[in-house]
């Protein structure tokens, strides 16, 4: 009897062990969102589909630039709406799942000159 109960006791652990695992690795890759509110609009990240839009709210000549960046790799995007109510949307490829990207929201000139910036506010692919 004490046998069996050492194996009951092993086989619990062992399922424990499996449970734990599982909750880990579906929880390692959740990704995050991130959404930057300003005065003339917003810009935002998906981790879902991976991508970025920027939404101009304001007819004051400026534009609304969505600039996404992963610290550990050259790769940065942008996408940028000019005039009121104007949207765009950038789907993006190549990031990793779960890796760490920065989204900021930036003013700019018709031209593409950054004018003013947000700072960098973290999510997860």
């Amino acid at each position: 009897m004490p046998s069996m109960r050492r194996f009951a006791a092993r086989m619990g652990v062992v399922a424990l062990t499996a449970t734990m695992s599982l909750a880990v690795a579906a929880t390692a890759y959740a990704g995050t969102d991130e959404r930057i509110d300003v005065a003339g609009g917003e810009v935002s990240f998906t981790h879902q589909g991976d991508y970025i839009n920027s939404y101009d709210l304001k007819a004051d000549g400026y534009c609304l630039m969505a600039e996404l960046k992963i610290i550990n790799q050259d790769h940065s995007w942008t996408t940028t709406s000019c005039g009121y109510n104007q949207r765009t949307h950038k789907s993006l490829k190549r990031i990793n799942e779960g890796a760490p990207v920065y989204l900021r929201a930036c003013y700019t000139k018709k031209s593409g000159n950054r004018v003013k910036c947000t700072g960098w506010q973290g999510a997860h692919a």
